[in-house]
């Protein structure tokens, strides 16, 4: 689980960008280590698309609605203090860094796709996504880039077409989708990119990664739209990983968790 360290400017975080057990069995994210599990008791069973309850999570956790925000069944958690982002195999981790090398982000990638989860608090009672989503397109907008109001899984959305910059530094057209899920006392915002940007059956595995967050906003006070504090995982090699009833694969990849600033 290598860190890799690469240098990012403000400018390039604000450019990048339950079905849950036929989802992950669909998509290859299975949870690391672990067989197929019974989410009828686990915390996650919500999200678990029943006859009697046909819809999936249409938000994160919020820490008071799982018995164990930092892991268990049916998966473990990386604790980055005001997130815990679960822990599959096939997916990276990049804990995003300002020039202070403070967290800023988290962003997740699967198969060429990439989702960037940033958490703010919010007004008790109150959403801001309606006033957010408003603003992000005005930017948008405002430097040339074309953007579409939809309505996605989890309600409006914005469709982005900017602008950026490729691997050559040449300039190519980049597509995002900005997700908002208000929750109690906090926003998350989710910024996706590559195939997930515009491919429902792409993104289909990091949606269920991301309604799998679970957010930790604390008991300080916060003024509303103040980052929620990210940590680095204190030990990186000690990601969390359940006992397995039989001898793994060893040609199976593991989660990889990179530091990116």
């Amino acid at each position: 689980m290598p860190f890799r360290r690469d240098k990012r400017d403000k400018r390039d975080k604000r450019d990048q960008g339950g079905e849950l057990a036929d989802d992950l069995e669909q998509s290859g994210l299975e949870p690391s280590g672990l067989e197929r599990p019974d989410l009828e008791q686990s915390d996650l069973a919500p999200a678990v698309a029943t006859p009697s309850q046909p819809d999936r999570r249409t938000r994160p956790f919020d820490e008071t609605e799982v018995a164990d925000p930092e892991g268990g069944a049916p998966f473990p958690r990386l604790d980055l203090g005001s997130m815990r982002i679960p822990v599959f195999a096939d997916m990276e981790v990049r804990v995003e860094l300002n020039d202070a090398k403070q967290p800023v982000a988290a962003s997740l990638l699967h198969a060429g796709s990439a989702v960037q989860l940033l958490a703010f608090a919010a007004p008790r009672g109150d959403g801001i996504w309606d006033d957010v989503r408003a603003e992000i397109a005005e930017s948008v907008r405002g430097d040339g880039g074309r953007v579409d109001e939809v309505d996605g899984p989890f309600g409006a959305e914005l469709a982005v077409h900017i602008k950026g910059a490729g691997p050559d530094g040449k300039p190519v057209d980049q597509r995002l989708r900005f997700v908002g899920f208000d929750g109690p006392r906090w926003f998350l915002r989710a910024v996706f990119s590559g195939p997930a940007a515009t491919n429902p059956q792409q993104s289909l595995p990091l949606e269920t990664v991301v309604t799998s967050v679970v957010v930790v906003r604390g008991d300080d006070p916060m003024a509303p739209r103040d980052a929620l504090p990210l940590r680095l995982p204190t030990d990186v090699q000690g990601v969390p990983q359940p006992p397995t009833p039989q001898q793994p694969d060893p040609l199976t990849r593991g989660p990889e968790i990179t530091e990116t600033r």
